[in-house]
């Protein structure tokens, strides 16, 4: 009896408990049902998910890009490149035609046969040539007009053939060439560097005949070449020729263009054009005053004078040179040859003449710079011994 008053029952709750029930099942319940309306069901068969994979078409997205090679920017080759065909020598040597093709900025050149194909790279932003086989190259070809037809392509990394452009040009004369572009001992590098020291005036005014132009090549070896002579490179130097000879570096003068002087020559390789400028001489000291003092007149052919502080007797037609500081009359015919073969060089007057002009006694005569690319007159007053107020005898 105890048992049955602890636990009550009462019936007229039997509706809200079970009312509760449902209730919480009801919110346990509502995730999985928003699942199942409106989003993907938590489990899906194999079968479905494949389907559903099947179904699925990606996103395409279009950037205006095609499958092949980016591009490249194309250089303007005919504006990196000049292109002359190798005259002929004159010795009947060398008689295929073959064209120079030289670089601008890195003035590179080489001598090839057309057709041919020509690998190419750039190196610090110059155009070079490639030393093997490149992705860059040239086709270059003669048409039947006689001009030269150059194709530029580039290789893709798909292998493919990229158009570089195509161009049409004239063959240039030969381009001029400087010294740094010989390699070291090359004859032409050795002559590139050589000096001009012009007409030798003179030869010009005492010998006549065709003047020849002087080079100082190497070491204080002067050469006097004329239109028409030929420079040959034998036994290691330059040697002035009548003719070409075969199988030899040779040179001649081409023409004087302003104040340069233009070679042209041929090698074992081709034709080789030079310019050389003028030699700089010392500054010339041409006036009479500075030179003579104390002229007499010792006959109709002889006079004494002082000549730069040095007592001297000379005759008409004499020539007086001055080496080492010190005035030396060049009168023995083996004297005056080594003067003509610059190896003696140095100031030299020669005195041509004595007269009379209005009254007084002159004399007359040439002064040479040491190059003889330059000469003065003179002309002196001979100073009288009641004028100079001296009465002692002549030298």
């Amino acid at each position: 009896m105890a048992k049955q008053g602890i636990v009550h029952f009462y019936p007229e709750r039997i509706a809200w408990i079970g009312s509760a029930a449902l209730g919480g099942i009801f919110l346990l319940a509502l995730p999985l049902l928003y699942l199942l309306c409106w989003g993907n069901p938590p489990f899906i068969s194999r079968v479905a998910k494949k389907e559903g994979e099947k179904e699925f078409v990606p996103l395409d997205f279009s950037l205006g890009l095609s499958g092949k090679a980016p591009f490249l920017p194309i250089p303007d080759l005919q504006s990196e490149m000049t292109f002359s065909f190798d005259p002929p020598r004159p010795d009947g040597g060398a008689t295929m035609l073959r064209l120079l093709v030289r670089l601008k900025k890195s003035a590179e050149s080489r001598r090839v046969v057309l057709p041919c194909r020509l690998d190419l790279e750039y190196q610090r932003e110059k155009l070079v040539f490639a030393k093997e086989k490149s992705s860059f190259w040239i086709e270059l070809s003669k048409r039947a007009d006689g001009q030269i037809e150059g194709k530029g392509l580039i290789s893709s990394l798909e292998e493919e053939k990229i158009d570089a452009g195509t161009f049409l040009v004239t063959a240039q004369e030969s381009p001029i060439q400087t010294a740094q572009e010989f390699g070291e001992g090359s004859p032409f590098r050795l002559l590139a560097e050589a000096r001009w020291w012009g007409r030798d005036v003179f030869r010009d005014q005492y010998e006549g005949g065709v003047a020849a132009e002087r080079l100082e090549v190497g070491t204080n070896e002067l050469l006097e070449l004329k239109e028409g002579e030929w420079l040959v490179w034998k036994d290691q130097r330059w040697q002035r020729s009548e003719t070409p000879e075969k199988d030899r570096p040779i040179a001649h003068i081409q023409l004087q263009v302003g104040k340069n002087l233009m070679l042209e020559g041929w090698d074992c390789d081709g034709h080789i054009r030079l310019s050389l400028n003028p030699a700089v001489a010392p500054p010339f000291k041409a006036k009479g005053e500075e030179l003579f003092g104390s002229l007499r007149v010792r006959s109709e052919k002889q006079i004494s004078c002082m000549l730069e502080k040095q007592c001297m007797v000379l005759k008409t037609g004499d020539w007086v040179l001055k080496t080492n500081g010190r005035w030396k009359i060049l009168r023995k015919k083996d004297e005056r040859d080594a003067f003509l073969s610059g190896k003696l060089f140095g100031d030299l007057f020669v005195l041509e003449q004595i007269n009379q002009k209005q009254g007084q006694k002159m004399i007359q005569g040439r002064l040479f710079n040491p190059s003889r690319t330059q000469m003065a007159s003179i002309e002196m007053t001979v100073q009288s011994a009641r004028k100079s107020g001296k009465k002692g005898k002549s030298l």
